[in-house]
């Protein structure tokens, strides 16, 4: 029997016109439910001026504000602990996640039975898009504090899942080795991360028999060298997805034809793109960049409407040979990340995408290192630590490389210090780039 090549054809190969009509009539119903049960919107749409008789339709959507992340966090200092974007009663609730809490207080995020059903709908497109099938063996290495139980979720409903954690290593490598685990969903940065693992216990990773990795959380799995070097290590497919915790498990999945992640939360969640500076919205066409902005289309507990992501995108296509409609993109990297250096936005995934270029002179781990606060910081050249790969050669030659190709392709100078390899950290969440060595310092 023929294999299918969708998980919910009838939503991911809407046609433009039927797509709007679906949206459209999601968004509306949608709204309307925000207007009576949410207080965080009932206040935030009264102070912007705007009576829920103005919006007609989805063309309306730019007459109503921009939610930040930090009003979210706002939100739930004065009304613990979902806030008051909550939008249904507490007893409703049957599950809540934690954002890891990088920048402070961590973010909960809450689902009712209806939303989990959600997310997993949303999360199988994703997965099936981006290879995994009946037969796929997946352990699940993902952060418990996250949403790893919408994977698992996903995963179930379409294939076997092992649940493993983090850094249990020795039970990862088992999962491949006695139970025949076939699949890995993780982090873009922690497959090469593994490779090192097994590298040192004399495990040859090709051995493992995975097909297919799947790598998200964080720009990586996109980037040619990285990709390259994953997929020549495992001998596998590595491809990408993206979901926004506060919004949807997944949202965005690659498949094999490697164009660009899908948009593929059809009827669940609305994209827009907008100019980051300005807040307009952009044409989407190929080629246009710009700031995601998602709403959410079927939510219950914590809708949130035109919600800024500060992921920083480009529209790589808006048809494929996988017969998938819509749009795909492939992050450039997160605007609250973004360094500027005279004048040119710089971003941290950029940096290691060219260093990677190299591979396996290097092995691609960096670590951008700012001593001051901007703007005094972001002056040049800007001091990169690069890890050196087995085929460096001359030190000196390779650093001079990467400091001209750095130039030559990011537009700015750097002082590349090159250290050697497993010097860097290794992540087995989301890898961290920058470090800002001066906030270091204040806290000593």
């Amino acid at each position: 029997m023929k294999e299918r090549e969708y998980w919910n054809k009838e939503m991911e190969t809407l046609s433009p016109e039927r797509f709007y009509e679906v949206q459209e009539k999601a968004f509306l119903r949608q709204l309307k439910y925000v207007w009576e049960n949410s207080t965080f919107y009932q206040r935030k749409f009264r102070e912007a001026g705007v009576e829920l008789g103005d919006i007609k339709g989805l063309e309306d959507l730019s007459k109503l504000p921009f939610t930040e992340k930090s009003e979210l966090r706002e939100s739930q200092l004065e009304d613990p602990p979902l806030g008051t974007y909550r939008a249904c009663p507490m007893q409703k609730v049957k599950r809540i996640y934690s954002t890891s809490g990088t920048t402070g207080r961590p973010t909960f995020i809450g689902l009712t039975k209806h939303d989990i059903e959600v997310w997993r709908e949303a999360t199988c497109r994703a997965l099936w898009t981006g290879g995994f099938r009946p037969d796929s063996i997946v352990p699940l290495v993902v952060a418990p504090f996250f949403i790893a139980a919408s994977y698992a979720d996903a995963i179930e409903a379409i294939g076997t899942v092992v649940p493993i954690g983090v850094g249990a290593t020795d039970r990862l490598i088992a999962a491949f080795q006695y139970i025949g685990a076939n699949a890995l969903l993780a982090t873009s940065s922690f497959p090469l991360h593994f490779a090192a693992s097994l590298e040192k216990k004399g495990i040859n990773p090709k051995s493992l028999g995975i097909k297919v990795i799947l790598g998200g959380g964080e720009p990586g799995a996109a980037i040619p060298a990285v990709r390259q070097q994953v997929e020549e290590t495992f001998g596998c497919i590595f491809l990408e997805m993206m979901g926004n915790g506060d919004m949807c498990g997944e949202i965005w999945a690659e498949c094999k034809y490697k164009r660009g992640m899908h948009f593929i939360a059809q009827g669940i969640v609305h994209p827009e793109i907008i100019d980051p500076n300005t807040g307009k919205v952009l044409e989407i066409k190929e080629g246009t960049r710009g700031e995601l902005v998602y709403t959410s289309l079927d939510r219950e507990c914590q809708p949130l409407i035109r919600f800024r992501t500060r992921d920083h995108v480009e529209v790589t296509q808006t048809s494929c040979e996988c017969g998938r409609t819509g749009f795909g993109i492939r992050v450039l990297g997160r605007t609250d990340d973004m360094i500027i250096v005279q004048g040119v936005n710089v971003y941290p995934s950029a940096v290691r995408d060219v260093v990677a270029m190299l591979f396996p002179r290097t092995t691609g781990a960096i670590e951008i290192q700012i001593h001051q606060p901007p703007p005094e910081g972001w002056k040049p050249p800007i001091h990169i630590k690069v890890e050196y790969g087995k085929e460096a050669g001359n030190l000196d030659q390779l650093k001079k490389e990467l400091e001209a190709l750095i130039r030559e392709k990011l537009l700015f100078r750097a002082n590349v210090e090159l250290v050697p390899p497993d010097t860097l950290p290794r992540y087995e969440y989301k890898a961290k780039l920058v470090r800002k060595l001066y906030e270091e310092e204040k806290r000593e």
